[in-house]
């Protein structure tokens, strides 16, 4: 190892492919940035552990009610949000999905199908 007054590094790359920075570094965890130009970049970074997230738990609405959209059942968060979803659906039912509201535009514009465009 080759090492310069500003901490800059020459090392060799091993016939297995692999770097040792040095045992400075043993342990720590880098982001890892591949480059175009074949540059490799080592970027320090901190984990912070997550907890697993639990599977949302169904729950009973005490009148029935269950999301628009064919569901069994809902969760609390669907509850929640029970006025929003609602209005979300009536929303879907006057104007359509996003794939149909799309495909009317498209039919209401067939220039935009012609030329250089192609079919979607």
């Amino acid at each position: 190892m080759h090492e310069d007054i500003e901490g800059n590094m020459l090392k060799e790359v091993g016939a297995s492919g692999r770097i040792s920075p040095g045992k400075k570094y043993a342990g720590k965890l880098f982001d890892v940035i591949l480059h175009p130009d074949d540059r490799i970049e080592l970027i320090p970074v901190r984990v912070v552990a997550a907890a697993c997230p639990l599977a949302p738990q169904i729950v009973q609405a005490p009148d029935g009610w269950v999301p628009p959209g064919g569901y069994d059942g809902c969760t609390k968060w669907a509850l929640d949000n029970r006025e929003a979803l609602e209005h979300y659906a009536r929303e879907i039912e006057d104007q359509g999905t996003a794939a149909e509201q799309l495909q009317r535009f498209l039919d209401g514009h067939p220039e935009i199908m012609s030329g250089d465009h192609f079919e979607i």
